[in-house]
């Protein structure tokens, strides 16, 4: 009886672990939580990849736009790599940066060409010829200096 009594107590005594043979059972409750702890390190896993990629796809038609902004006002494509492409703010104040050095390279460009044009045509020598005035009566020099 003693040995009847020792194992009745040791299976009253026994825990989980004992009676399955060392392996750790879990209640529905635990599945449940280790399932939903999954599924949700693998949505937030899933959302910030599909974050990246949308961020990529966005950062690749920003850059196309850009790059189709640069040719529209007829700069080289090479200029893209030069500008501040961070965002379509920073960009276009580039853009506009540019285009207002462009303005002044080509103005000061036709004030160079508009004075060379004007130096030109103050060297020439006068060659108009007299006759005409004394065709028209009195010569314009004999009357300033009062000469007949």
């Amino acid at each position: 009886m003693n040995t009847e009594s020792n194992n009745t107590i040791a299976e009253q005594t026994a825990t989980p672990a004992d009676l399955t043979g060392g392996q750790k059972t879990f209640t529905q409750d635990d599945v449940n939580r280790i399932v939903q702890d999954r599924l949700a390190k693998d949505r937030e896993k899933a959302s910030k990849e599909l974050g990246e990629r949308e961020q990529e796809l966005a950062q690749r038609e920003f850059r196309l736009n850009s790059r189709q902004k640069l040719i529209d006002k007829g700069y080289p494509e090479s200029l893209l790599d030069a500008l501040n492409c961070n965002s379509e703010k920073e960009f276009d104040k580039a853009l506009d940066i540019i285009d207002g050095l462009m303005n002044e390279r080509l103005a000061s460009k036709k004030d160079e060409e508009k004075q060379a044009q004007l130096e030109a045509e103050r060297a020439k020598p006068f060659t108009m010829p007299l006759n005409q005035f004394r065709k028209a009566g009195a010569d314009p020099i004999r009357k300033a200096m009062s000469l007949k």
